[in-house]
């Protein structure tokens, strides 16, 4: 059904297509925030089966991005033996890849102002196939250094689906629509980070390591064909429908100027407004209410990334070492506790993450939308799941308890983990709705950046107290991080009032919901 046949053009309301399950769900008719243009190449004109196409792809790109960097993730016994390294050692590619997914988007983010974000995306698919490639034949053992570098690359073009896709997202979509498109797509990225060294487990098992490369180029290309079939630029600008430049209507020449000429499906910008928009993710990174999110993800979330880093590394030791000697296809079936759990969130994420915040909105502000309003679905996962997940992982290793206590430890800290990450995008995307794509970028490097560094200190902390303590300290932690949060469901409006004054963007205030 398209959004323009769903408003009614005084009173711009947006009646479900059970416009009496929304009536009673919602005590009244859902407002459409931000309001529509009356262009039909509004992005948020679109039919809903565009929009929801357009981001399946998204999703798609976004998870087979993920998949590429990481796929090299579980096989580390044969490139210890062919490189002549620890498994520690080759675990640093894999901080190389959360490396280039850190700053990848950092130099992107201004070059898809340019060339429009569905061309960037399309190119940037293209050229980590090509790293998918270049780390498939490196083979020799002088091709460690190479290798890394093709990690780290891979990581480089394959997060930019992902940090791209929130200013895709608000483009598209309404406000009450946006916390079940954020929860898919960051939830694709997340599993691909899974079932990439899952999938490329059980390939290489059997094989030559280099095919756990391979099977992830038939992916990217076909990922490739889709983008090219179905990504739309979005950018429209609503305020001067005169500064949209024509998109030609045929389909071989739209193909084409949106991928190959992507400069002439976007507005003209400047040489200084690109600096200005290359300069911008790190202006809001240093906004407290930036800081201060970012503090709770780093910790939150940046805990499940050195839980799944370090994962096979502790199941492939040997028992004599401390491990649980696990081959490489049991290591693969272990990974399934991070599926289940990233199910979980994708199942209650897509029914809580709009619904609570809009009932909160109604019962505590007649229907008036504040942002803060979206960080109350992280009570659960991220103050009592978490923690209890680092606890049971650490005691599992502690005192080698069955493989199954381990992976209930990872499930559960898969769950209130990844719970975060759709949410605390969402939130922050909000604080700063004229730059989505920036804040994103800001936000998925504070989730990063631990889950980088902790493979070259994790023995010596270990050492220092033991392993049960290293991940019963990081749930004291986690406990900890979420202060961060409840400081801003207090004084959100107050800190977000504390930016830049370009910066400052936000849709709090306005009547979400209309009796």
């Amino acid at each position: 059904m398209d959004s323009t046949e769903l408003m009614d053009s005084k009173e711009q309301t947006y009646v479900e297509p059970s416009s009496a399950a929304a009536s009673k769900n919602h005590d009244g008719h859902l407002v459409l925030i931000p309001q529509p243009s009356t262009h039909p190449r509004d992005p948020l004109n679109w039919s809903s089966r565009q929009k929801y196409v357009i981001l399946a792809v998204l999703c798609l790109a976004s998870f087979a991005g993920a998949i590429a960097p990481l796929s090299g993730q579980l096989n580390l016994g044969q490139q210890e033996m062919i490189y002549h390294k620890t498994k520690i050692q080759e675990s640093y590619a894999n901080s190389a890849a959360l490396a280039g997914m850190a700053a990848g988007p950092f130099f992107f983010a201004p070059i898809a102002h340019i060339l429009g974000r569905s061309s960037v995306i399309f190119w940037c698919i293209l050229f980590t196939l090509v790293c998918q490639v270049w780390g498939a034949v490196m083979t020799h053992p002088n091709d460690y250094i190479p290798y890394v570098m093709s990690r780290l690359f891979a990581g480089f073009f394959g997060a930019v689906p992902t940090v791209l896709g929130p200013r895709i997202v608000t483009d598209l979509l309404f406000l009450h629509q946006r916390g079940r498109a954020f929860t898919a797509l960051h939830m694709s990225f997340l599993f691909g980070t899974i079932a990439g060294p899952t999938f490329s487990g059980f390939i290489s098992a059997g094989a030559f390591f280099p095919v756990e490369f391979w099977w992830t180029v038939g992916l990217l290309g076909f990922t490739l064909i889709c983008c090219f079939a179905f990504l739309e630029e979005t950018g429209f600008n609503r305020e001067s429908l005169h500064k949209n430049p024509e998109i030609p209507r045929s389909l071989v020449a739209n193909r084409f100027a949106t991928f190959f000429f992507g400069h002439s499906v976007v507005q003209p910008t400047t040489l200084s407004e690109t600096v200005r928009i290359g300069i911008t993710p790190f202006l809001i990174g240093i906004c407290p209410v930036t800081i201060i999110m970012g503090i709770f993800t780093l910790i939150s979330f940046g805990f499940y990334v050195g839980v799944n880093a370090l994962t096979p590394v502790f199941l492939q030791k040997p028992v004599a070492e401390g491990g649980y000697g696990f081959s490489l296809e049991q290591n693969a079936a272990f990974t399934f506790s991070h599926w289940i759990g990233i199910i979980v969130v994708q199942f209650f994420g897509h029914y809580l993450n709009d619904k609570i915040p809009l009932a909160l909105a109604r019962r505590w502000n007649g229907g008036v939308w504040k942002p803060e309003y979206r960080l109350h679905v992280l009570w659960l996962p991220s103050l009592v799941i978490n923690p209890i997940g680092l606890g049971i992982f650490g005691a599992a290793m502690q005192y080698h308890l069955h493989y199954m206590v381990l992976a209930l430890g990872v499930f559960l800290v898969t769950v209130g983990s990844l719970s975060s990450v759709p949410v605390t995008v969402n939130y922050v995307v909000e604080s700063f709705t004229k730059y989505p794509a920036e804040a994103g970028i800001v936000i998925g490097a504070y989730r990063i950046v631990y889950g980088l560094t902790i493979t070259f200190y994790i023995n010596p902390w270990v050492a220092a107290v033991g392993v049960g303590w290293v991940y019963g300290m990081m749930a004291f932690f986690a406990v900890f991080s979420f202060f961060f949060v409840m400081l801003l469901m207090w004084k959100g409006h107050m800190i977000r009032g504390i930016q830049f004054a370009h910066l400052a963007s936000s849709e709090e205030g306005k009547k979400v919901l209309d009796d």
